[in-house]
C-alpha cells in the first residue's frame, strides 16, 4: 500500500457475524482520492462483494458503516457519517445518512468504516474501542428501545463518551420503513436499513476513540474553517423580522402569479437555522404547499391554513426547547433538545423535531395538535422507525380509512380520521409491534397497498417503494426529478434543482459552470445540467461527511479548500464534482445489476399534477417529468431504457475494470 494521505486511517473493519470473526483491510490511497470515503469507497466494495440478487434480509447482504474522508479532522461541517446495503425496501442500493457524533467516534476509534456480514445466530452488538473489537452478547438488549440500548450500553461498558448506533423495536420485527438511530435523536433513516440490522441480529455498533486525524495542510483548513466561522456569525434578526411581518403575508401572491419569491439573505438563513433548525420552515412550506397536504391531494389553504400550520412550526416547536444541539463539528448548531411536559404525551428528552417529522405527521394527517406531532416523532425515534416513511404510511391508512377500504373493525377501533392525532399515535404503537393492521402498515405503502387490495394502491405515495419526502414537485419540480432519477429514489438530500427551485440556493455555488443567473422553475427541457452538477455536489459532500446545510449560507462554501486542507489531494472545482459523478455511477451501477429499470421509479399522479388541482396555489399545474427525466439522462449519458451508463461516460470515470461486465452480452 502506498503512502496514506491525511485525515484517514487507511484502515477497515470487517466482522462475520455467522462466524463470529474479525479481520482488517488496509485500502489503498488510490481508492481514496477516486471516492474519498463514506458511501463512495462503500458503494466501491458491496458493488465488488456483493453478488447480484442476494436477499436484502439474508446473512449475504452486506451492512456497512462509513465515515466521510473529513470526519473528525476539524473540517467545519463534516460530521456526517453513513450507512449502506442493499434496501429491502427499494431493492435496490440502499444508503442513509446521519450526523451527530456517531461518525466522529468511529473514526478515531481507528477505521475509516465497518463491513458486516452474515448473520448472528442470537443477539449480538460490536464494541470498537480505540482499535480493539469485540462481539458482545445483547441478549438483554433485545426488545429495548434505542433511547434504553444506548444507556445500557454505557452503564455495562462503565463509560457515558461511548457513542452507539443501534436499531428500536421497528429494526428487531424487520420494519422496512425502519432506521437505525445515534445520539438518541440523530437517524441513519432512509433506505429501511434498521431491518438489515435486525435481520442480522445485530442490535448496535458501540464506538471509543482517542486517536488525533493529523492533516496535510493547517493553514489552508483554518482559513477555510474561519470563512465558514464567519459567515455562521453573522445573523440578521431584524432582516428575519421584517421577512415575518412583510414577506411573509404577500407569499400567496406571489405563488398564486407564479411570480419568483425573493431569496432569504445568508444571515437571514443563519438566523432562522440557529433560532428555529428546520423548524422554521413548516409554516412557510405549508403556505406554499411545498410541504405534503393530506396524502398530497389536499390544499393548504383549504385544509391546513396558517393558523393551524404554526401550531408546527418555528415559535410553537421550540417553546419546549431546554438546550441547543450541534453535531460533531458543527458550529452553527440546527439541533435543539426538548421536553414536553404533559400528562398525555409527556417527553423527558427528546430531539426536537425537524421540519420532515412535523410535515409528516402534520400537514399531511392534518394534525395540528403540538404535542401530538412532537411525542410522534418521539416515537419514531425511540422505536426507530423513519419519520417520513412512517408518517406517509399513517397519512395512507388514513385515507384508505376515509374511502372505507380500513374500517374500525381493521384498525382494532382506532379511529383514523384525519386530524385525529390520538389515532396517529396508537397507529405507530400498533406499528411497532405489528400488532393487527400495525403488522400490514410496518413495511411502508407499498406493501401494505398490496396487502390490503381494493383499490389502495392509488393511494400508495411512494417511488419505487420508498415513501415521499415532505417537498411537493408540483411546488419545486426539481424534487420531482431528484425522486425518479437518482438510484435511492424518493429522496430530497440527494441533490437535485428543489432547492434552487424553492429560492434557497443559486447558480453562483457552481462556478465556471456556464449557467443562467436564473434557473425558471418550470423549465422542464433546460435544467439537467444543473440538477446533475448539484447531485455530483452532493454525493462528493456525503463522502467527506460534509452536512448539506451550509450551502445555504454561503453560496461559496469552501469545500475544495477543506477537502485540499485535510487530505492534501489538490483538487480542483471540477476534480471534486468527478468524484461525486464516479460515485453515482456506481450506486446506479448497483441498481442496474439487480435488475431494476428507470421505468420501475415512477412519480404518483398526484404529485406531478395529473389531473391538477382546482384551487390553491398549486391550482392548475402539472409538471412534465418524463421529460426533466429524459433530459438528465442524456446529459448523464445513461440509457434511459437500461439505465447503464455508457461505455464512453465509464471510461471518462475511470471504472471499466470494476463495471465492465456489465457490458458483455
Amino acid at each position: 500500500m502506498g503512502k496514506l494521505l491525511k485525515g484517514i486511517n487507511g484502515r477497515l473493519l470487517f466482522v462475520d457475524l455467522s462466524q463470529q470473526k474479525m479481520w482488517d483491510e488496509e485500502i489503498d490511497e488510490e481508492t481514496y482520492r477516486e471516492y474519498m470515503g463514506g458511501y463512495g469507497v462503500g458503494v466501491k466494495i458491496l458493488y465488488e462483494r456483493m453478488k447480484p440478487g442476494v436477499d436484502p434480509l439474508g446473512e449475504e447482504n452486506i451492512l456497512a458503516f462509513m465515515t466521510g474522508a473529513l470526519n473528525a479532522t476539524g473540517a467545519i461541517c463534516c460530521g456526517r457519517s453513513g450507512v449502506m446495503a442493499k434496501s429491502p425496501l427499494t431493492g435496490g442500493w440502499g444508503d442513509a445518512n446521519t450526523g451527530g457524533f456517531f461518525g466522529n467516534e468511529l473514526k478515531t476509534a481507528g477505521y475509516d468504516g465497518i463491513f458486516f456480514l452474515g448473520k448472528s445466530d442470537k443477539p449480538t452488538y460490536l464494541f470498537l474501542n480505540n482499535g480493539k473489537a469485540v462481539l458482545k452478547d445483547a441478549t438483554k438488549l433485545w426488545g429495548k428501545d434505542s433511547f434504553e440500548t444506548e444507556d445500557l450500553i454505557r452503564d455495562e461498558l462503565k463509560s457515558n463518551k461511548i457513542k452507539v448506533a443501534c436499531i428500536g423495536q421497528a429494526g428487531e420485527t424487520l420494519s422496512l420503513i425502519s432506521g437505525i438511530m445515534n445520539d438518541k435523536g440523530r437517524a441513519s433513516a432512509r433506505s429501511g436499513l434498521g431491518a438489515v440490522m435486525g435481520s442480522k441480529k445485530l442490535k448496535a455498533v458501540a464506538v471509543l476513540g482517542k486517536q488525533k486525524m493529523e492533516v496535510a495542510d493547517k493553514a489552508l483548513l483554518k482559513t477555510a474553517n474561519e470563512k465558514v466561522r464567519k459567515t455562521f456569525a453573522l445573523e440578521l434578526p431584524g432582516y428575519f423580522k421584517y421577512i415575518e411581518m412583510v414577506m411573509k403575508p404577500l407569499v400567496p401572491f406571489f405563488v398564486k402569479f407564479k411570480i419568483p419569491l425573493p431569496p432569504p439573505a445568508p444571515a437571514a438563513m443563519v438566523h432562522l437555522f440557529k433560532t428555529f433548525g428546520t423548524s422554521g420552515l413548516t409554516s412557510h412550506s405549508s403556505l406554499t404547499q411545498d410541504a405534503g397536504i393530506k396524502n398530497w391531494k389536499g390544499v393548504s389553504s383549504d385544509e391546513f391554513p396558517q393558523k393551524m400550520a404554526v401550531k408546527i412550526s418555528d415559535k410553537s416547536v421550540i417553546a419546549y426547547n431546554t438546550k441547543r444541539f450541534a453535531c460533531g463539528s458543527c458550529s452553527l448548531g440546527c439541533g435543539a433538545v426538548q421536553a414536553v411536559d404533559h400528562a398525555e404525551y409527556g417527553i423527558k428528552k427528546g430531539h426536537r423535531p425537524e421540519y420532515e417529522s412535523l410535515a409528516a405527521f402534520g400537514t399531511m394527517t392534518l394534525v395540528d395538535h403540538t404535542e401530538a406531532v412532537n411525542y410522534a416523532n418521539h416515537l419514531c425515534n425511540i422505536y426507530g422507525f423513519d419519520t417520513i416513511s412512517a408518517g406517509g404510511t399513517v397519512s395512507f391508512a388514513m385515507e384508505c380509512f376515509e374511502e372505507g377500504i380500513i374500517t374500525k373493525e381493521d384498525t382494532g377501533g382506532i379511529d383514523l380520521s384525519w386530524g385525529n392525532y390520538q389515532g396517529m399515535i396508537d397507529i405507530l404503537e400498533k406499528m411497532v409491534k405489528r400488532e393487527g393492521i400495525g403488522d400490514i402498515l410496518a413495511d411502508g405503502v407499498k406493501v401494505a397497498a398490496k396487502k390490503i387490495g381494493k383499490g389502495s394502491e392509488k393511494y400508495a405515495m411512494h417511488v419505487g417503494g420508498q415513501e415521499i419526502p415532505q417537498h411537493d414537485p408540483r411546488a419545486a419540480p426539481g424534487f420531482g426529478t431528484t425522486y425518479v432519477v437518482d438510484p435511492t429514489p424518493g429522496r430530497h438530500t440527494q441533490g437535485g434543482t428543489g432547492f434552487f427551485d424553492l429560492g434557497l440556493l443559486g447558480t453562483a455555488m457552481f462556478p465556471n459552470q456556464q449557467l443562467p443567473e436564473k434557473v425558471e422553475k418550470y423549465d422542464f427541457e433546460n435544467k439537467a445540467k444543473l440538477q446533475a452538477l448539484y447531485s455530483h455536489y452532493t454525493h462528493t459532500t456525503n463522502a467527506i461527511g460534509l452536512c448539506i446545510f451550509p450551502p445555504f449560507m454561503d453560496p461559496g462554501f469552501p469545500i475544495v479548500e477543506l477537502i485540499n486542507g485535510v487530505t492534501g489531494f489538490g483538487l480542483d472545482f471540477d476534480g471534486m464534482l468527478k468524484i461525486g459523478e464516479r460515485i453515482n455511477a456506481i450506486r446506479q451501477c448497483f441498481n442496474v445489476r439487480e435488475g431494476l429499470k428507470p421505468s420501475d421509479f415512477k412519480l404518483p399522479h398526484r404529485l406531478k399534477g395529473s389531473p391538477p388541482l382546482k384551487r390553491g396555489v398549486l391550482k392548475g399545474i402539472t409538471i412534465d417529468i418524463d421529460t426533466l427525466k429524459k433530459r438528465y439522462f442524456e446529459y448523464v449519458d445513461w440509457d434511459l431504457e437500461t439505465g447503464l451508463p455508457s461505455k464512453d461516460k465509464i471510461v471518462d470515470l475511470g471504472l471499466e475494470k470494476l463495471l465492465g461486465n456489465l457490458y458483455k452480452k
